[in-house]
C-alpha cells in the first residue's frame, strides 16, 4: 500500500506556522497509523485459512463500518450544539421592501403587501438589533 505523506508547512514568518506544523504532523501520524492498522489488517487476513478469509474480510468491513457509523452519527449533534444560529429578519425585511417596490409597478396588490411585509420585518429586526445593544 501507497502512503501519501505531506510536508509540513516551513513558514517561519508567521507566529501561527508552528501550529500549522504540529498540526499537520499530527494530521499525517494518524494517517500512518490508520495505514499501519489496515496493513496489520490484510495481514491477518491473507494468513487465515482460504475458506476463512472472507467471513475475515466481512467482519473487518462491517466492524469498521459500525464504528464510523457511530462517529457520523456524534459529529452532526456537537456542531448543532455548539453552533449558535441568531437569525435577524432586517436583512429579509429590506429584500422584501425592494422586491416589493418593483413588483409595486408591475402588480400593484402584490408589491403593497410584499412592501408590507418587509416593512414589518425590517421594523421587527431593527428592533432586535436595537434591544441587543
Amino acid at each position: 500500500m501507497e502512503s501519501a505523506k505531506r510536508k509540513p508547512d516551513t513558514d517561519a514568518s508567521s507566529g501561527s506556522g508552528q501550529s500549522l506544523r504540529d498540526i499537520d504532523s499530527a494530521i499525517v501520524a494518524g494517517e500512518t497509523r490508520l495505514e499501519e492498522l489496515v496493513a496489520e489488517i490484510s495481514d491477518t487476513i491473507r494468513a487465515a485459512r482460504p475458506e476463512r478469509r472472507a467471513g475475515l474480510k466481512e467482519l473487518a468491513e462491517t466492524l469498521l463500518h459500525d464504528e464510523v457509523a457511530s462517529i457520523s452519527a456524534v459529529a452532526p449533534q456537537v456542531e448543532s450544539v455548539q453552533r449558535r444560529n441568531s437569525s435577524n429578519p432586517l436583512f429579509a425585511g429590506l429584500l422584501l421592501i425592494m422586491l416589493g417596490l418593483g413588483f409595486l409597478l408591475i402588480v400593484p396588490l402584490v408589491g403593497i403587501t410584499l412592501a408590507f411585509i418587509g416593512v414589518i420585518l425590517a421594523a421587527w429586526g431593527g428592533l432586535m438589533s436595537w434591544s441587543r445593544k
